[in-house]
């Protein structure tokens, strides 16, 4: 289930193309994974490359480790809620998509999703939730983009790709 999330993440950045990002200032990346994603994960330099050849699998690997099984996020395991937020995660980084999800919740927003989240969640009617954490993490966008109007460009399919998960 979240495989898919990861390989359809892997796919809107390119893989399994090698490229370099220019959002990324010119740094090299393939399916999003850089360099140093990658010696993060392998323990030890790597090349270029070592990196244009890296396999999908490793590369699930890579990014299930690094948005799905962090911040409390893997305690959603079997919950169809676990979906958006890795999505989330992807796009933002793990804490600020369990704040999001705690913010839909109304519970403590430390980032961490622990039991007192969890027991939040059980509260609620799962496409209920759904629909309040997408509404929440338009919101943060929208927000971030009047921060950042240099963003404009990409709010668009950042607002989309939130609001694929309304039922």
């Amino acid at each position: 289930m979240i495989d898919d999330v990861l390989v359809d993440a892997l796919h809107r950045e390119g893989w399994p193309a090698y490229g370099l990002r220019p959002e990324g200032q010119g740094v090299p990346a393939k399916g999003g994974i850089t360099v140093r994603n990658l010696e993060n994960w392998r323990g030890r330099r790597c090349t270029r490359k070592e990196l244009e050849r890296l396999h999908v699998d490793e590369a699930i690997k890579i990014l299930r480790r690094r948005y799905a099984e962090v911040n409390g996020i893997q305690n959603l395991d079997g919950r169809d809620i676990q979906r958006q937020v890795v999505d989330s995660a992807i796009l933002s980084g793990a804490p600020l998509a369990v704040k999001d999800l705690q913010l839909a919740l109304s519970v403590k927003t430390d980032g961490i999703l622990g039991s007192h989240t969890l027991l939040a969640l059980d509260k609620w009617d799962e496409v209920e939730i759904e629909n309040k954490l997408a509404v929440t993490r338009v919101l943060r966008l929208a927000e971030f983009t009047v921060q950042h109007p240099e963003q404009l460009g990409s709010l668009s399919a950042s607002l989309t790709r939130a609001l694929n998960f309304v039922l």
